[in-house]
Order: structure tokens, then C-alpha cells, then sequence
């Protein structure tokens, strides 16, 4: 296993240009600020003044860096499925706002997801080094977690979870878990990083049980495991992840209500906590504006919102607790099935960082599948929190990644490649996750 490891990071050979280190920290810092800095921002509900000036800097900062080295981008990722269903649904979602419940809310979220998208996103399209980018963000969450340990001993826990620094004990829950993945990943490595995965999933497995957040720990073990196996099955069989994940949610389509079913035979409760209810309503709603929804992140938190004439409980909501229902409900159907081609795409790339590096492989399909499962129960997509800004970095990384299983000559720029460099394969060999074309 540390051969492999070796070899893929000693594989990842960066061209050099000015501002690469800078361009290179950038996604680390953005997730270092969402996790350590947001939180602690007060928000009166009308918008933090922080938040608002912070990614417009950053997003400045990140593009300045981009377009002096322009010729240097790799087009080819640009054109990747992930990043091309990624730009259509935001340019959905722009346009969504013409017929939004409330425009001025969905448009002022709409342009914080765009500048987040460039901070995270970007910065791959230029060659800048991978190295240690998931060591820099696994740092940022062991930090994270060792500050929510704190609050946990200092402060007392609400009656349904502990949240930590967070409003919400399933924040906690999501950084915790997510911090539980991460680790799994540098345990494989050794010196110091090892023994930070250490500390940091002892503490991420403590918060989770904290925070009460049963699903989520629940989801993040099966995310592990249902990874490994995938990566098996796909060098056995030549299938991709997305198929893999594909023949799983067409198998559950055999099965009356999976997910009610699953969580009675849990917690002995086929309501998921109230959540049937939620989702029933949530249904009525989409049912009124099946095709364009009722506006990008224009429905929940805004004046007089539609949710108000909900019944009980449910009006009280914050979310349909289900992403791929706040995706309908937000965009319709249009918008749900580009999102959702989003999704599969960046499962299917995945196969090609197998080839190239099957522990990085690894660890980005466990994110991935963690986010899909948690959606399920709760909406993550789009949102900024733990979950959602780890997989928007995982996605922009692994697409990368999958382009560079092509090893170029590194002192070229990509429109200087010649066919024979071009056409380069990787040799074979006979280990698991070898490269090979």
C-alpha cells in the first residue's frame, strides 16, 4: 500500500508557473473559512456582512491568479461532464431567478454559490500540485474538530444533540463524519499524518455520538465500505462507480418505500423523526411547479414564504430534509435532472483515478457516496457546510486528477503537447490500481 502511495504522489508533477502555491491554498482556505470562521460570524437572518465581502475578495483574488496564466489551462476541463452540468445548473439556476417567489433572495444566493464554485473549482483547471491539498484539508478538520470538542465540554447540549459551535447538531454531525472519511484516508500514510488521523477520528467518532447524529455516522461507515468494494468490483469488471451506484438505485426502485422501511427496522421509527410529513408537503409544493421550481433557493427563508401554510411542525422547517427534494422544489425537474448528471458524472470519472491512484480513488467515492446517502435524510446540496464545500472540492480535484492518468511532457503547456506525448500510456502491471490506459 505505500508503494502505491508513493508512486502516485511521486506521479503528480505540477508545471510551474507564478502564483501556483497561492492558487494551489486557495480551496484549502475557503474550506478552512466555512469551517472555522463562518460559523462564529453572527447572522441576524438577513445575511452576514463578512460572508458577503469574503468571497467576492477571494473569488477576485483567485481569478487574478488564473488569467495571467490563461494559455496554461487545460481546456479539457472545462469540457468534463461534471464541470460542463455543474456550469448548466448555475446557469439554470440564474435564470430561475426571473421566476423566483423571491428574486432578490434567490439572486444573492445564487451569487455566493457562483463565487464559492470559482474558489473551489478553478484553481484545477491550471496545473498546480495535489499533493498535499487533502492533507491540508484534513488539518483543517481536525482543527475543527478539536474546537467542537471544546465547546462540547464548556456548553450544554440542547435537548435533541450537542451542536457544538454550530446553530445545528447536525452540522456537527457532517463535520464529524466527514472528519471520520478523512481520516480513514491519511491513516494509510505514516509519520505525523497518521497520527493526526488518529486524534482527529477518535475525536470525530466522539462528536458524532455527541451530536446524536445516528444517520450520519451510519452513512459515513457504509460510504467507507461500499467504496472499497466498488473499487474491487470495478478493477475486476471494467464498470465504473457510477454504474455501480446506478444499479443500486434501480434495485431500490423494486422496493415500497426503501428508506421508511430501513429506518423502522433502525430506530424502530418509519417516519424518520417526522420527516414522511415533511416530505408529503414538500411534494404538494413541487407538484404546483413540477417543471422550474419555485426559484433557486427561493422558497425556504424568505418573506411570506409558501412553507408558512404548511401544517404542525412542518411549517416550521428549515429544509424538505431531503437535498433531491429541495433540488425539485428549487428548479424543478430541469433542474434536478442536470443536477443529477452532475452527480453521476463525477462518479463515472472516478474509474479513471483508479487507474491512476486507486487509494485517492478511494477516498474521493466515500465522499461522494456520504453525500449522496445523507441526502437522503437531509438537504446538503448547495448549501455552505461541512459536507457540501468537501465535495465540491473532492469533484473539482478528482476531474484533475482523472486528466493527469495521461502522463504529458511537464515542461510543456497543454496546446504544445505533441501527438506522441499526447498518445502516452501508462504501462501495465499486474498490482491493484496500477496505471494503465
Amino acid at each position: 500500500m505505500s508503494k502505491l502511495i508513493y508512486r502516485a504522489e511521486k506521479s503528480n508533477v505540477p508545471i510551474g508557473f507564478s502564483g501556483a502555491t497561492l492558487l494551489a491554498i486557495m480551496p484549502v482556505f475557503a474550506i478552512f473559512y466555512v469551517l472555522l470562521v463562518l460559523p462564529f460570524l453572527p447572522d441576524d437572518g438577513k445575511g452576514r456582512v463578512e460572508n458577503i465581502l469574503f468571497w467576492p475578495v477571494v473569488a477576485v483574488l483567485t481569478l487574478t491568479l488564473v488569467f495571467p496564466n490563461w494559455a496554461r489551462i487545460d481546456r479539457r476541463f472545462f469540457r468534463s461532464i461534471p464541470v460542463v452540468s455543474l456550469i448548466t445548473y448555475l446557469v439554470f439556476a440564474a435564470a430561475s431567478v426571473t421566476w423566483a417567489y423571491s428574486p432578490d433572495y434567490a439572486f444573492s444566493r445564487l451569487v455566493v454559490q457562483v463565487l464559492v464554485s470559482i474558489v473551489l473549482v478553478m484553481p484545477y483547471a491550471l496545473p498546480i500540485s495535489t499533493k498535499y491539498t487533502i492533507t491540508g484539508v484534513h488539518l483543517c478538520y481536525a482543527v475543527a474538530l478539536a474546537v467542537s470538542g471544546i465547546y462540547v465540554l464548556t456548553t450544554p447540549a440542547s435537548p435533541i444533540g450537542h451542536p457544538g459551535y454550530f446553530t445545528h447538531k447536525q452540522e456537527l454531525g457532517l463535520l464529524a463524519a466527514s472528519g471520520v472519511i478523512l481520516s480513514s484516508h491519511e491513516l494509510l500514510h505514516r509519520g505525523w499524518r497518521r497520527l493526526v488521523a488518529l486524534v482527529a477520528m477518535v475525536l470525530g467518532f466522539w462528536l458524532v455520538f455527541a451530536s446524536e447524529s445516528k444517520s450520519a455516522l451510519a452513512f459515513a461507515l457504509v460510504a467507507l465500505v461500499f467504496s472499497w468494494l466498488t473499487m474491487v468490483l470495478c478493477k475486476r469488471t471494467r464498470l465504473t462507480p457510477a454504474i455501480v451506484v446506478a444499479a443500486v438505485v434501480v434495485a431500490s426502485m423494486f422496493v415500497h418505500n426503501p428508506i421508511e422501511r430501513i429506518g423502522y427496522r433502525l430506530y424502530g421509527d418509519s417516519t424518520l423523526t417526522g420527516r414522511t410529513g415533511i416530505w408529503a408537503f414538500s411534494n404538494y409544493r413541487i407538484s404546483q411547479k413540477p417543471w422550474l421550481g419555485w426559484g433557486f433557493h427561493s422558497y425556504f427563508f424568505v418573506p411570506n414564504s409558501p412553507q408558512n401554510e404548511a401544517p404542525g411542525y412542518v411549517r416550521e422547517m428549515p429544509s424538505s430534509h431531503s437535498g433531491y427534494l429541495d433540488l425539485k422544489l428549487e428548479t424543478g425537474r430541469i433542474g434536478y435532472w442536470i443536477f443529477l448528471v452532475f452527480i453521476y458524472s463525477s462518479l463515472h470519472l472516478l474509474e479513471r483515478v483508479r487507474r491512476h491512484d486507486p487509494v485517492r480513488a478511494w477516498f474521493y467515492l466515500s465522499i461522494e457516496v456520504f453525500a449522496i446517502l445523507i441526502n437522503l435524510l437531509d438537504s446538503n446540496w448547495l448549501v455552505l457546510n461541512p459536507l457540501w464545500i468537501l465535495y465540491l472540492f473532492v469533484v473539482a480535484e478528482a476531474v484533475k486528477v482523472s486528466l493527469e492518468s495521461k502522463v504529458a511532457d511537464p515542461t510543456r503547456l497543454p496546446g504544445q503537447l505533441s501527438k506522441k506525448a499526447d498518445s502516452q500510456r501508462l504501462p501495465r502491471t499486474v498490482r491493484f490500481g496500477s496505471a494503465r490506459p
